[in-house]
């Protein structure tokens, strides 16, 4: 009770930092769940899956040992769904309404946690995306229904967890927990390994076999040996054993299992559901009947065996970093030459998607031999040729210019006033996102620009008659904290910037801002080049309320290549500095109007860049909108 209060007390103190602190709660730090998922990706691919890291991947491990020593200790004393689902599991026997389901039923349930385990295995190994996000109950609720999770999926495993736990005894950890069906597969110990010892010697041998296979096999295994009660002699090494003797046949550790074990009658439980919680051994009346290997001594094993695995496992995990993504794209032999550039501190390192998008934008960079990434630490390492680039060379390389407007301009202004200056501990696109936020929430700026430099070099763009007061300026540019809501959520982030030498000032006109801060989308069409230009006609439309949408753009241009008298489109500025969409097309082809019928379309019909095609509901609406031909 100790640890499952002490479990649920520290989810909520985390659920409730924000509010008081700059930090932000990682519910998933220890989760030994999706440790052991990126254990399996990491072997398979290469890469740890998602935003794991090394505690969570020890932790996992300290799972497994726990499985294979003690029993499926986490089920028990940690994991806040079978905590729940055993306090609710006692409302419903209060109600008179919890059933404990037996017989072909029972068996048959019991076969989904291992379909549930297998889907969840498979899509993460291929993805080295974490699945489980997607329906995850605890995850759903403790992010707050975070982008990573389906909402429909999360709400049905939120009822099953809630609902069916009051209902039907342990509904979710029976019969769908995917981490209690792959606790059981490490519990039947010789089996497992078997499998395992047989699929790395085919490798070996060099069968090219997938991981597809002994996954099913484990699975189904699984599910066999536990709806057959098939026993394993050694392990779990520990066990409840009952001497006979001395029992008195009272039947109260049988009443007291959470799981419905009849303790009562064995000698030595060995049953799959058993997880040592220790229940059936407390609530004995006979001293000495009930033990953990028919000693009296070991009566706090399991609770004192957990501390002990807990705090290893956070000791081991402090010891080492294993990288999120290794990629090297030189041969052996010339990666011998290569100097080794490292970067701490890059928040844009934050899980394996964002790590491969920064792999890729490195592959692009002649001389760049390899990457590796850490995201526990947000640690880069990047692999050069030391004949093509130097250290600064690659930091220009990783750095990416942004400029955003923060504020909107009133029409009066005709000019803009640049104040530019260097901003030490400012590098990525997240300190850029902080900084944005920051001048809008404290100062007059109406935009912002970075540039690469040593420091970082930025300019705030403000109305030509505002009055600059550098101190204050200064103060809010060192800011140590901030705050602001996004998706309904409070963020708070620790700042470190720090403005280094003096501020200088500059003109710049409304067109030239305007220009400067727009970013034109352009896709010609190959086909273009088979016409001349006396034949090509321009469609105009100003996009108004449609600004909002230009990230969407390439649906519109991908559905707008389906046909073939369209030849391109792209935005810019008109003379009264609106955005535009501009259609080109073949004048004898088609119209203004054939034009902005497309434009309306209900669906826009799409390719990916795999060939399948797509559609979605159109997200323009240009039908109170006017257009020119020219």
């Amino acid at each position: 009770m100790a640890f499952q209060w002490g479990v649920i007390i520290f989810v909520i103190i985390l659920a409730i930092l924000p509010n008081f602190t700059l930090i932000t709660p990682d519910f998933e730090a220890y989760c030994p769940v999706g440790g052991i998922q990126a254990l399996g990706s990491y072997f398979l691919n290469n890469s740890l899956t998602c935003s794991m890291t090394s505690a969570q991947i020890v932790m996992g491990v300290v799972a497994m040992i726990g499985v294979f020593l003690f029993s499926k200790l986490f089920c028990s004393y940690i994991c806040p769904l079978g905590t729940i689902s055993e306090w609710l599991g006692k409302l419903g026997d209060k109600l008179k309404v919890r059933i404990t389901l037996k017989g072909i039923i029972d068996k048959l349930f019991r076969s989904l946690k291992y379909v549930l385990l297998f889907v969840t295995l498979y899509y993460t190994l291929d993805s080295s995306e974490l699945f489980c996000k997607k329906f995850d109950p605890y995850y759903a609720v403790t992010s707050g229904f975070d982008v990573d999770v389906v909402v429909l999926w999360a709400a049905i495993a939120i009822f099953l967890v809630v609902i069916g736990s009051i209902f039907v005894r342990m509904f979710w950890c029976k019969y769908f927990c995917p981490f209690g069906a792959l606790s059981n597969i490490f519990k039947f110990t010789g089996f497992f390994v078997l499998l395992l010892a047989v699929y790395i010697l085919l490798l070996k041998f060099g069968l090219e076999i997938s991981y597809v296979w002994p996954l099913a096999i484990a699975c189904i295994g699984g599910y066999f040996i536990e709806i057959f009660k098939f026993r394993t002699r050694f392990f779990p090494i520990t066990k409840v054993t009952r001497n006979k003797t001395s029992c008195i046949d009272c039947q109260i550790c049988s009443m007291n299992c959470p799981q419905a074990i009849d303790v009562a009658s064995l000698d030595v439980v060995r049953d799959a559901d058993c997880n040592l919680c220790g229940e059936c051994v407390i609530s004995c009346p006979e001293k000495g009947t009930l033990q953990f290997n028919k000693s009296s001594r070991l009566k706090w094993m399991p609770p004192v065996a957990l501390i002990i695995l807990i705090a290893l496992g956070i000791y081991v995990g402090t010891f080492f970093e294993v990288p999120t993504i290794d990629q090297k794209w030189y041969a052996p032999s010339e990666l011998a030459k290569a100097e080794v550039y490292t970067r701490s501190g890059l928040k844009n390192i934050k899980c394996y998607g964002s790590s491969t998008a920064f792999a890729n934008q490195m592959r692009k960079v002649k001389g760049v031999m390899g990457v590796t990434t850490f995201v526990g630490s947000k640690t880069v390492k990047v692999y050069y040729d030391p004949s093509l680039l130097n250290e600064q060379k690659i930091e220009q390389a990783i750095f990416t210019p942004m400029k955003s407007p923060i504020k909107a301009i009133n029409k009066d202004v005709k000019e803009l006033k640049k104040v530019t200056f260097l901003l030490d501990k400012f590098f990525d696109r997240f300190d850029f996102n902080y900084l944005s936020v920051l001048l809008k929430q404290k100062t007059d700026a109406v935009g912002v620009q970075t540039a690469y430099g040593c420091p970082v070099i930025v300019t705030l763009f403000y109305p030509a008659d505002a009055v600059i007061d550098e101190d204050k300026l200064t103060e809010v540019l060192e800011s140590r904290k901030l705050s602001y809501t996004s998706r309904g959520n409070e963020i708070n982030v620790e700042l470190i910037y720090e403005v280094i030498g003096d501020y200088s000032y500059d003109t710049i006109s409304l067109r030239e801002y305007a220009e400067l801060m727009f970013t034109p989308y352009d896709v010609q069409y190959a086909r273009k080049k088979n016409y001349s230009d006396d034949v090509i006609a321009n469609f105009t439309i100003t996009l108004g309320k449609n600004r909002s949408q230009v990230k969407n753009l390439q649906y519109l241009a991908s559905h707008l290549y389906e046909k073939n008298e369209i030849l391109g489109i792209r935005t810019l500025l008109n003379k009264d500095l609106d955005q535009v969409l501009e259609i080109s097309y073949v004048d004898s082809l088609s119209t203004n109007v054939r034009v902005l019928e497309l434009l309306n379309a209900d669906t826009l019909y799409f390719s990916y860049s795999n060939g399948k095609k797509g559609k979605v509901k159109n997200m323009f609406d240009f039908k109170k909108s006017e257009g020119d031909k020219n």
